[in-house]
């Protein structure tokens, strides 16, 4: 690929997906781009960028989530999974179970493993399951990525990855040479395509968000920005998931770091307009805060 091709492509993602790449993404973006003018039957890297500089926002829109990236895997980073499933989530069910309702959100959930993980993990730690009303909300840049999660199915190398033998046949079962998720898990699970750069549109509080290695590839300002709508997004307390040694320079405006636990964070509550001496009061945010997040209370 040629150096002013993969500039353009870089400043196409980052205008419209809002990432920030370098010259260290190159073979990424090469690998990728070279799959879709294969598989669409361009002649070379020339000619696609000839047509999208003509502004078909159709095939911007198909390049972009091409380039999007997709790795994932079910309970991926085991440790940081375990601690949620063991640690967490039995601390959220306690501190809910007057109202039984809990909201989740997995942002960038690519084809959804990881939003079905915390489906499983919720079905593992909830007794009484079906008197709660839990929603897992997925999204995703990617619509291929999200269909694939609508459809619930996975080879044997995906379920393998991050699944002991005996939770693939607890909650999957075989349809062919694939395994789909059953049914009462799927019903637990909802998937949209999201571009984190939209404005935000959705209403629902979220008890817990996971944005595990989404945020690293946006700029310092849609890091920003972003943040600021999740967190608006979540009661004071909430809990925020990043990748680990994910480091967003932005997240300690609006979150507290969980101690003991890599890549977690708690939700200030902070009033967007707030005094700045007051942003990291953090005697006053500990109050404010559920007694299952304020400080030393989860054992590890």
């Amino acid at each position: 690929m040629r150096k002013q091709d993969f500039e353009f492509l870089i400043e196409l993602l980052h205008d419209n997906a809002g990432w920030e790449f370098d010259e260290e993404q190159y073979f990424i973006v090469d690998k990728k781009i070279s799959n879709f003018i294969r598989e669409k039957g361009y002649t070379s890297t020339e000619e696609l960028v000839a047509e999208l500089k003509t502004g078909n926002r159709a095939l911007i829109a198909k390049v972009v989530e091409n380039l999007a990236f997709s790795d994932t895997s079910f309970y991926r980073d085991y440790d940081v999974f375990t601690k949620f499933e063991n640690n967490i989530l039995p601390h959220i069910r306690e501190s809910n179970r007057a109202g039984k309702k809990i909201r989740f959100w997995s942002l960038g959930c690519s084809t959804g493993q990881e939003t079905y993980s915390i489906a499983f993990a919720i079905k593992r730690k909830f007794i009484g399951l079906e008197n709660w009303n839990i929603s897992i909300l997925g999204t995703d840049l990617s619509s291929i990525a999200i269909t694939k999660a609508q459809h619930a199915t996975y080879n044997n190398f995906e379920v393998q990855m991050g699944l002991s033998a005996k939770m693939i046949l607890d909650f999957f079962h075989q349809e062919g040479d694939l395994w789909r998720v059953n049914n009462d898990i799927a019903k637990m699970v909802e998937f949209r395509r999201y571009n984190m750069i939209d404005g935000l549109t959705f209403t629902s509080q979220y008890e817990v968000i996971f944005c595990r290695n989404v945020l690293r590839y946006f700029s310092a300002e849609h890091q920003k920005n972003i943040l600021l709508q999740i967190s608006k997004c979540q009661p004071a307390g909430g809990i925020l998931y990043l990748g680990k040694n994910e480091h967003i320079p932005e997240i300690e405006k609006y979150y507290s770091p969980l101690k003991g636990y890599e890549c977690v964070y708690v939700n200030k509550g902070i009033v967007i307009n707030q005094p700045k001496h007051e942003l990291h009061n953090n005697a006053n945010i500990d109050n404010k805060m559920p007694s299952f997040v304020r400080p030393n209370m989860f054992k590890y």
